[in-house]
């Protein structure tokens, strides 16, 4: 596959939220995709109750501010809650942030056990990422929203809303939103063998279009489903492509929910994570809790012609991701995860946000480490 022609393709489709506009049609393209490349492949139902936002605003005497929900948190009425702003842990009615979009990466992180624990009414929060656009956060409790009501801005409105925080403004904050039964839809894909098959895990969801945070990973997922199909094998292959990764590894629960056999009995699950290839910051991180198995992808990876300066090794640690769905479980993982200046942005978008030199080299040092853990009985 040509990298500019893929990521040029991927990003055509638009915004891919779990259940929006754009979702269905992008799970039938990467299932026509993975047929293509020569597994039989075929979309597995995901049910879950959906957020449709609605009015999401902050507004004063001489402000106004528009955004989004928290996904899994709580919802004002159509009224909204009025009060003063001040900094968020303050005793002010409604309080102010401003935080990194990667702050809510992992279940039980540090953000929702401040709204766990505040006394505020109602958050405020900006996003920062390079362009400053509205990065939102990841909602792990999708299913269970708790907490105040909180609206997500654009990093571009932190100095005002903090100017703000600072003085005592009074504000009126609206933040709703309908809740209702909706379906996704992940991929698996399959190639036969005997023995209990090889996993390629990669999430296919986002919040935007999301093209170098989720594009990178679905490239070589289809690149690596394409050399095994073309190799003689000991071990079948089980390719995912999950639904609802911002919305708590919807996709991923379920399927492992469904076939646990697939995280407990791989001989290996490669997770494909975020930023595969993203353009501007070349870091890495290779992580897996079988020992001698990030080296040895390391390993590949300069042979591809990834640079080897900013790759971060680890055996073991905190898995990120989906990867952490199968290391909760007792699983094998080998963790691909990299870095994108337009994280959670609708700004990271081709041809800007992506590098196709690392993103081709991470597709095929992935396909060969692939390759050589199923040729293995």
């Amino acid at each position: 596959m040509n990298p500019a022609s893929f990521f040029a393709d991927y990003d055509a489709f638009g915004e891919r939220r779990t259940g929006g506009e754009g979702d269905q049609a992008a799970a039938a393209w990467l299932r026509a995709k993975a047929e293509a490349a020569g597994a039989e492949a075929r979309l597995l139902p995901a049910p879950f109750t959906r957020l449709t936002p609605g009015r999401a605003v902050l507004e004063g005497a001489n402000f106004g501010f528009e955004g989004l929900p928290l996904f899994d948190g709580g919802l004002t009425t159509a009224e909204g809650i009025v009060g003063r702003l001040g900094p968020l842990g303050s005793n002010a009615p409604i309080g102010v942030a401003e935080m990194d979009p990667a702050a809510a990466s992992l279940p039980g992180n540090a953000f929702a056990q401040a709204r766990a624990d505040s006394g505020h009414a109602g958050i405020v929060i900006a996003l920062r990422t390079k362009p400053d656009g509205l990065a939102p956060l990841n909602a792990h409790d999708w299913a269970r929203p708790f907490g105040p009501p909180v609206l997500q801005l654009a990093g571009r409105d932190a100095p005002r809303l903090l100017a703000l925080a600072d003085t005592g403004a009074e504000a009126r904050l609206i933040v709703a939103g309908n809740r209702a039964p909706s379906v996704s839809h992940s991929i698996r894909a399959a190639l036969p063998g005997a023995l209990p098959p090889l996993v390629l895990l990669t999430p296919r969801t986002s919040w935007w279009t999301s093209t170098a945070e989720r594009g990178g990973g679905i490239f070589a997922w289809l690149a690596t489903l394409q050399a095994l199909a073309a190799t003689p094998r000991a071990r079948g292959v089980v390719g995912l492509a999950t639904c609802g990764h911002e919305l708590g590894h919807i996709g991923a629960h379920q399927v492992f929910a469904a076939e646990p056999g697939l995280a407990t009995e791989a001989p290996l699950v490669i997770h494909l994570g975020a930023n595969l290839g993203a353009a501007e910051d070349e870091r890495l991180t290779v992580r897996s809790n079988v020992p001698g198995m990030a080296e040895r992808m390391a390993a590949l990876l300069d042979a591809s012609g990834h640079p080897r300066a900013p790759l971060e090794v680890v055996t073991g640690g905190k898995a990120n991701g989906e990867a952490h769905e199968i290391e909760q479980r007792g699983g094998r993982y080998l963790s691909l995860i990299g870095k994108n200046p337009w994280f959670h942005a609708p700004e990271d978008r081709w041809p800007i946000s992506v590098d196709c030199g690392r993103a081709g080299a991470i597709a095929r040092a992935v396909a060969a480490m692939a390759v050589e853990t199923a040729g293995r009985a």
